[in-house]
């Protein structure tokens, strides 16, 4: 467990480096000038005096090597930066939003978890039935449809055409709804896909063949013995998928206005608020690197094979 838990902090460290230095390069080799935008948005004159002023100001006076010692500096004591627009500490942005993006990852997991369990397990008992049948054409679909389209659809079905769910917002249940039902959705029917895939050809095996020996019927052999040997990988997909979802899914907080990191990181992006952004790619990457540390602990806790190494 100890070397575990060393060889996972050791990539932590390599990787916020290597995010942070990335970030930092492609920031600055990006077209779009941070004081000019702000100047611009806020209707002041953007004279060569205001410019330099505000440059000076925002620090982006120095030169390139001292904002990149000062980044790495600020990266590793934890201390993000001021935003540019609103002044604040990146980290209290960040975290201010936190709880959204968390709701809205939360539920569009549970909605991903049901349909992949649910489709995955019943579409594998009945294979090459009228139920496998539907299962093949919502994971096309769903492996298919952008998730932006499938956004815009939902608003149109139930907010415009019948009025049943509020479409922007975040106020009550209702409003998490639609967001989780597109988030969830496509990744789900995908997910179920694989699973059944990866039941089905588990029931060559030496132990399925020794279960029907003993007259175990195929559905109990494939819920209570092949299930959790085929979800080994699924653990990694779907873990993989909420890292995504926890680091703001910025296509569909943006379609819903939800007020979490993904539509966030949006306005900073078009405002050049550089420690905003480069503070929300580090939150990120240490988001999903907990995450796959949580999916391979995971793994060992499922396959008991992984803990004589």
């Amino acid at each position: 467990m100890i070397r575990f838990l060393i060889e996972h902090l050791i990539q932590l460290v390599l990787v916020i480096f290597s995010v942070a230095t990335l970030t930092f390069l492609l920031l600055r080799l990006s077209p779009g000038d941070p004081a000019t935008i702000m100047l611009k948005t806020n209707d002041v004159p953007a004279s060569n005096e205001a410019l330099d002023s505000l440059r000076t100001e925002l620090g982006l006076t120095e030169s390139i090597g001292s904002q990149y010692v000062q980044w790495l500096k600020d990266v590793f004591t934890g201390q993000w930066g001021n935003s540019y627009v609103s002044k604040k500490l990146v980290v209290d942005e960040l975290f201010e939003r936190l709880p959204a993006t968390l709701e809205l990852a939360s539920a569009s997991l549970l909605v991903m978890l049901a349909i992949t369990f649910i489709l995955g397990i019943s579409t594998a008992i009945y294979s090459e039935g009228l139920l496998d049948r539907i299962g093949r054409l919502m994971a096309l679909l769903g492996s298919a449809i952008p998730s932006f389209w499938l956004g815009f659809l939902f608003i149109y079905i139930f907010s415009v055409q019948y009025g049943l769910l509020p479409s922007m917002g975040r106020s009550t249940w209702q409003h998490l709804v639609l967001p989780a039902l597109t988030l969830g959705l496509g990744l789900g029917t995908v997910y179920a896909r694989v699973l059944r895939t990866n039941m089905l050809d588990m029931m060559n095996q030496n132990f399925v063949k020794a279960a029907r020996a003993r007259g175990m019927s195929k559905r109990r052999i494939l819920v209570f013995q092949v299930f959790k040997h085929a979800l080994l990988p699924i653990v990694t997909m779907i873990g993989t998928s909420f890292a995504f979802m926890l680091g703001g899914s910025i296509i569909v907080e943006s379609i819903f206005s939800w007020p979490g990191l993904g539509r966030y990181i949006i306005e900073s992006i078009n405002m050049r608020d550089y420690p905003v952004i480069q503070g929300y790619v580090i939150f990120a990457s240490v988001l999903f690197v907990a995450i796959h540390t949580i999916v391979d602990f995971i793994y060992v806790l499922v396959d008991p094979r992984l803990r004589v190494r």
